[in-house]
């Protein structure tokens, strides 16, 4: 008998804990209890304000300090690119682009497609010969 005692028990705990947690997330079509949306009316006050009187005295003065020297260097073009030769270069989206190399010049410039266009190379993910 005990047993038997202890399953209907623990199936009445089960079927009274499946109610209880059911109706906690029950949503109801109007506000209130049990909807997640309350209404709250009543009137604010706010007593016991201070008075305050802010006013610029003086002259203001701001500065940025401690601010690292900048210096702009020249970059130098990748040393293995060679004139007349192909290239194929990929670029920081991922874009593949072959281009026949005219000529070098500083700061990672390169004149290309017979002197029509200028493309920096020193923006390029990588650069490989192509065959």
């Amino acid at each position: 008998m005990s047993t038997r005692s202890t399953v209907l028990a623990v199936g009445a705990a089960a079927v009274l804990w499946v109610a209880v947690s059911g109706q906690q997330q029950e949503m109801k079509p109007k506000p209130g209890p049990g909807s997640g949306i309350t209404n709250v009316t009543g009137d604010v006050r706010i007593t016991n304000a201070p008075a305050v009187r802010a006013s610029q005295d003086g002259e203001w003065r701001v500065a940025v300090e401690n601010v690292p020297g900048v210096r702009i260097t020249e970059v130098p073009s990748p040393g293995f690119l060679r004139s007349g030769y192909r290239y194929e270069i990929t670029w920081p989206d991922g874009s593949n682009e072959t281009v026949a190399v005219d000529s070098i010049a500083g700061n990672g410039w390169i004149e290309v497609e017979r002197g029509r266009r200028w493309v920096n190379v020193s923006s390029a993910r990588s650069i490989r010969e192509a065959r």
